[in-house]
């Protein structure tokens, strides 16, 4: 049986359960409208094969690997095929299934795979979008087995027998194209976004090395590189107080949710600071390393899950740190804001400067040592501003990003499962 105690955020475990089907849809089995196929191949020790992976979280399918078939491993390879349904059965407790994409047409995927295609009655774009129910997910999880979350198998028999409900053909493609709008809406926002990325990494590099333009004739070469003439180069602990912070005892409950901010580097994630996920008590900082740290002050993660060692924000509140923050107090030579995208610009190469261990983690010494290219300050906030700017508008995109997100979820909800009924084109002419 499938377990029930605690599961990461990739996993649903509730039971599944259709509610009344809906008029005119019809209820039915995953294995009527879909079909398992395979394709198995003998690998040519000398072909380069495409691998494929299907991402946790409904990722989709990506490119593994290319290797040559001496030296794939798992030698019972089957042909993946464009617009074939794979379902990992490792991890589709996860979510790792997807539609392979017309590049990956002929990619190879291992017996740990589930290939479907949807037979005459189901739309391949109904499918995709389906598969991020919570239905969907949680059939998943209850056809799996095993005694360890990472280590369920899927077993497609099982699954191929649960009930599912159907629309008519005309109205699985009206709720596809529907959906699939707003998907086009967030891909086109996310490319906006992305290219401002390109564009500010290109302003950072010719504002941190040339300035302001117009403004410098003659440059010099340093350590860290061409500058203006006019600008210095100082460590950062001789321009900022640099600390860090600490965690009250968990096992003294007077030490929180006294209304202090306490933040913890999660909440690090090149924004202003406004508010904390957790507060602590007067007493809490008292009797802990977490000590209040400014307004104004620019924080950085020294370790953390993934991308976040390295990662900065603004503080926007007085507040206290746990012992992975490290608060710098720009002194009268800095302006924070400045600080604050030279360090963003910084991020690649302060991630390469931390200790190895289990992972390269960053310490206040390390920072203190950190060269930085000093303009003078009235240089350093025009620099901030026009860097802020390409800032803002990320936040405004990813702000609609986030947006269309909620509104697909709440579309998904109601349209896939029948509470909100749509007219299809062939209904309406």
């Amino acid at each position: 049986m499938a377990r029930t105690s605690l599961y990461p955020p990739s996993v649903d475990p509730g039971f599944p359960e259709l509610p009344e089907t809906p008029s005119g849809w019809q209820q039915t089995t995953f294995g009527d409208v879909l079909e398992v196929v395979e394709r198995p191949l003998k690998l040519d020790p000398h072909r380069t094969y495409r691998l494929v992976n299907a991402k946790r979280s409904r990722g989709g399918i990506t490119l593994r690997a290319e290797l040559p078939g001496r030296e794939i491993l798992t030698k019972s390879q089957f042909e993946a095929k464009a617009a074939d349904f794979l379902i990992s059965r490792r991890q589709i407790i996860h979510g790792a299934c997807g539609v392979v994409p017309e590049e990956l047409d002929g990619a190879v995927v291992s017996n740990e795979y589930s290939t479907l295609k949807p037979r005459p009655t189901l739309l391949l774009d109904f499918l995709r979008h389906y598969s991020h129910t919570p239905y969907f997910q949680r059939t998943c999880f209850h056809s799996s087995h095993g005694v360890d979350v990472e280590k369920m198998i899927f077993k497609i028999g099982e699954w191929l027998v649960r009930r599912v409900d159907v629309p008519p053909l005309p109205e699985q493609r009206k709720i596809a194209a529907i959906l699939s709008s707003v998907d086009d809406a967030i891909e086109a926002t996310q490319a906006v976004i992305d290219q401002l990325g390109v564009v500010k990494k290109a302003m950072m590099a010719e504002l941190l090395t040339r300035g302001l333009p117009g403004r410098h004739t003659r440059f010099k070469q340093t350590e860290i590189g061409e500058m203006p003439e006019d600008w210095g180069v100082l460590r950062l602990g001789d321009l900022c107080r640099v600390t860090s912070g600490g965690t009250p005892s968990r096992e003294r409950a007077e030490f929180w949710g006294g209304g202090v901010p306490w933040v913890k580097t999660g909440e690090i994630n090149y924004a202003e600071i406004t508010r904390t996920e957790e507060t602590i008590s007067p007493a809490g900082v008292a009797n802990s390393a977490a000590k209040m740290v400014p307004k104004g002050s620019v924080l950085m993660a020294m370790y953390g899950q993934g991308a976040t060692r390295g990662r900065v924000a603004v503080l926007g509140i007085d507040a206290s740190l746990n012992q992975a923050c490290l608060a710098l107090i720009p002194g009268p030579r800095l302006a924070r804001h400045f600080l604050y995208q030279v360090l963003c610009a910084k991020y690649d190469e302060l991630r390469e400067m931390g200790h190895e261990g289990t992972q390269k983690n960053l310490n206040a010494g390390l920072i203190k040592s950190v060269l930085l290219q000093v303009p003078g300050l009235d240089e350093q906030q025009r620099i901030a501003e026009g860097l802020e700017t390409i800032d803002e508008r990320r936040r405004h995109e990813g702000d609609y990003v986030n947006q269309l997100v909620t509104a697909k979820a709440a579309l998904m909800s109601v349209l896939l499962s029948g509470e909100v009924r749509v007219v299809p084109e062939e209904a309406a002419e």
